[in-house]
Order: C-alpha cells, then sequence, then structure tokens
C-alpha cells in the first residue's frame, strides 16, 4: 500500500492499543503495532510521517520506554523540522511548497512530539505553522473553510475553497486540541468549535453536513451544495471529531 495508508494503519494500531474497549483488543493492536512500527522509518510523505508518530505518540502512553515508537517520534519530528526548513518562506511557514489533505496533521504530530519527548522547538514549530493553516481556513464571513481539494499541488498559493471534506475538520479538531493540550490557551477553542460547527451548517452554503441523530455524514461541501454521499472516512471523521471536541470542552472547563 501507500506510505499514506500504512502511516493511517499504524496510527489506528497505535491507538487502539491505548484505546480499545477490551483487554485482548488492545493486545491485539499492541503486538501488530510493534511487528510492523519499523516500516515508518523509510517514510518520505510528511502526512504519512506524521500520522506513524501519532502513533507512536499513543502507544508511548501505555510504555514509555519503548525504544522503537520513540525512535519513530523522534527521528519523524526531525525529519518535519528538517521539512520546514527547507521550504519556509517568509509568508509561507510549512511543511511543503504546496497544501494538500489533513494538513493540520503534521502541525499536531510536531507538538505532540514536543510534549512526549520534551523538545520546546519540536512543540514551538508545531504551534506556529498550526496557527498558520488553521488563519487560512477562515472565511471573510468567519466560518471555518476547509481546504478545498482543488487547492492541492498548486505551489505557494492560497486555497481555493471547493470541495470541503469532513476530514479536514476532524484534523482542525484535533490539531486545536494538541495545541491547547501544550499552551492551556483558550486561543485554540475557538478554532476547534469552529470547525466543529462546519459540520452543522456554518459553511459556505449554509447546508448541514452530518446528522447528530444517526451519527452519519455526507462527504463534504462542493460549489453545488452538499455531496450527498456517506463513505466511512466522513462518518467517521464527523464521529471522532465529535470525541475529541466533547473531550477538549471538558478539559477547558477544569482549566
Amino acid at each position: 500500500g501507500s506510505e499514506d495508508s500504512c502511516g493511517r494503519a499504524l496510527w489506528a494500531l497505535g491507538a487502539t492499543s491505548q484505546e480499545g474497549i477490551t483487554p485482548s483488543l488492545r493486545r491485539w493492536a499492541q503486538r501488530l503495532f510493534d511487528q510492523t512500527i519499523k516500516s515508518a522509518t523509510d517514510f518520505r510523505s510528511p502526512r504519512a510521517t506524521a500520522f506513524a508518530m501519532l502513533g507512536a505518540d499513543y502507544r508511548l502512553q501505555s510504555d514509555n520506554e519503548d525504544r522503537t515508537a520513540n525512535s519513530i517520534l523522534l527521528q519523524g519530528a526531525e525529519y518535519l523540522m528538517s521539512r520546514l526548513a527547507a521550504t519556509r518562506r517568509p509568508e509561507w511557514p510549512w511543511f511543503e511548497s504546496v497544501l494538500a489533505y489533513d494538513n493540520c496533521r503534521v502541525p499536531e504530530s510536531l507538538i505532540r512530539a514536543g510534549l512526549r519527548l520534551e523538545r520546546p522547538d519540536f512543540t514551538a514549530a508545531g504551534l506556529e505553522t498550526l496557527r498558520w493553516v488553521l488563519e487560512m481556513q477562515i472565511s471573510p464571513a468567519g466560518l471555518f473553510r476547509p481546504i478545498g481539494s482543488e487547492s492541492f499541488g498548486r505551489e505557494y498559493a492560497l486555497p481555493r475553497p471547493f470541495d470541503q471534506q469532513p476530514v479536514e475538520a476532524w484534523a482542525a479538531i484535533d490539531g486545536a486540541h494538541a495545541a491547547f493540550d501544550a499552551t492551556k490557551d483558550r486561543y485554540w477553542l475557538s478554532h476547534a468549535s469552529r470547525a466543529y460547527a462546519w459540520f452543522f451548517g456554518s459553511n459556505d452554503r449554509g447546508v448541514a453536513v452530518a446528522d447528530p441523530v444517526s451519527g452519519s455524514c455526507h462527504d463534504g461541501v462542493n460549489p453545488r451544495g452538499v455531496n450527498l454521499n456517506e463513505g466511512a472516512e466522513s462518518v467517521l471523521s464527523y464521529q471522532l471529531a465529535h470525541c475529541s471536541i466533547r473531550d477538549l470542552l471538558s478539559k477547558a472547563d477544569t482549566n
């Protein structure tokens, strides 16, 4: 499979090893994660690297002495820092010369690495790049406007608005969640809340994308309105975005 699909699998295994609903499921995920995590060593996609790093961070919640997970987290963070240094411009503090999908996962992984490894330089770079990409995703009307798929591959160019996909809103919420964990700054709550509201009509077409009663979600927003397909990625993005903002707001209430 592609680097990205392998990175997502490692992320899912790491998360399940920590959060699986039964001990047997957690043990299964841990074993498979431990068998496969070394495959991330040669990743060159920033997003695949970020996905594997997020999986390693989950694994380290259970065992902070896991050498391979520590190595993947450190090596991945150093790789992202080198990418940032190579491609950034004064007006473009980013890891690539283009914007693509799941952008917020890259700074999120750096923030998590900085917290886990006690590396303030990683955290600071993650916060800077996350702030930049989130502020780019605010429309003139003040709504969340995910970077549209029509933007992909355009070097050093401002994003186009369509098509907008649920995975971007989820990534924005998780990124803001990581930033709040690092800073306790309520500034990040506004970004998370704006992205979550996108699911319910606070978007460029004023259409509801998600259904809180059924738990389902459409595939996004295009120039004509809502894309009525309900793919697995979209449904999971909505449900996991809901869990993330619920937990984030609970943390904010206790701080």
